[in-house]
């Protein structure tokens, strides 16, 4: 809820169970575009968005989930 995406987008993302920003930066373009109903163009949306704020996708990161959520 927190990067401004589509509807199209954010559901294709909450229908894969990635709820969380970290969990959408471990994915890969490919992993991604395996995803129903998300194509290039939201592919290219989340792309641009996570690069505004200095992320990419197939980033690896430690200690995630952090313990506050991994409980949820």
């Amino acid at each position: 809820d927190d990067l401004e995406l589509t509807v199209r987008s954010a559901n294709c993302l909450k229908a894969e169970a990635i709820h969380y920003i970290g969990d959408l930066v471990q994915r890969t373009e490919v992993e991604l575009l395996k995803t129903p109903n998300l194509g290039k163009k939201s592919l290219t949306e989340i792309k641009d968005v996570l690069a505004s704020r200095g992320l990419s996708l197939g980033m690896r990161l430690e200690n995630w989930p952090p313990a506050s959520i991994a409980d949820e």
